[in-house]
């Protein structure tokens, strides 16, 4: 697990802190010398300001996790992240539709997304908007199989809302908005939109982001009645969410990170 750095911390992981800031802002040229000092608490506040943290100057596991996942977006050949096969989860239901009225009818695909989340009405687990089930149920399977994310406890959620104001926030996943200057969607993102719907990004087209979206339409509504693949304007979405990765992973990954720096 990676340590708690502030001012007046001084060891190797100060040494790494520093190079990872320094592959973030080439301009900065921060010392390498292992002493957190009035520099490195300097920088440290302007990369999480522009992170979307808390800019208090300390270096804990969310700051550590966004200088993983911003520095990969800056290395040359960026990689696919461990979130990516979120995506090809979602594509295998592409086509999944519901009877009308939010109902599962005899669709077992579809009874499944809806069972994804704690909801029932009049005790039946369907017929209401099910766009998050299908992403809680995408998330599920994803964790279910994947160890880089063994320490999240998986959504439950059948509100857009919650999921990204309580399970998001909760399980200390990175959130950030779609004119971010700090970070760029990648295959596998959770895709919230301002018109309280929500997806999975498929792929990323300059404005344009790919998504497959349950609960929608030709029309692309959050009311529609299949899972289908939709072309979106980043002009509509509110924010996109990655999930955090297990520290042990993390840890490899900020090590290895700080070899090309």
């Amino acid at each position: 697990m990676k340590p708690v750095l502030r001012k007046g911390s001084r060891d190797k992981a100060v040494e790494q802190l520093q190079k990872l800031l320094n592959q973030h802002d080439k301009k900065l040229n921060l010392k390498i010398d292992g002493d957190f000092g009035p520099a490195t608490e300097k920088a440290v506040k302007q990369f999480q300001k522009i992170a979307g943290l808390v800019a208090d100057g300390v270096v804990g596991n969310k700051t550590w996790h966004a200088l993983a996942q911003i520095t990969v977006e800056k290395t040359r050949t960026p990689r696919l992240t461990p979130q990516a096969p979120l995506a090809e989860i979602a594509a295998q239901y592409l086509g999944v539709t519901e009877t009308g009225n939010n109902l599962a009818g005899d669709s077992e695909a579809l009874l499944a997304i809806f069972k994804a989340d704690d909801l029932t009405i009049n005790g039946k687990t369907d017929g209401y908007p099910w766009c998050a089930a299908f992403v809680s149920f995408c998330v599920q399977k994803l964790v279910k199989r994947s160890p880089y994310f063994s320490t999240i406890i998986a959504p439950r959620e059948a509100s857009v809302n919650r999921f990204l104001t309580i399970w998001a926030k909760n399980n200390s996943c990175l959130i950030f908005p779609a004119n971010s200057k700090a970070f760029s969607p990648q295959k596998g993102d959770i895709v919230v939109f301002k018109f309280s719907h929500i997806g999975i990004v498929e792929n990323v087209n300059g404005n344009t982001v790919t998504t497959i979206e349950g609960n929608t339409n030709d029309a692309g509504s959050r009311e529609g009645k299949l899972v289908a693949r939709k072309n979106r304007s980043k002009s509509i979405i509110k924010s996109f969410i990655r999930l955090p990765i297990t520290t042990i992973k993390l840890n490899s990954r900020l090590d290895e990170l700080s070899r090309y720096c």
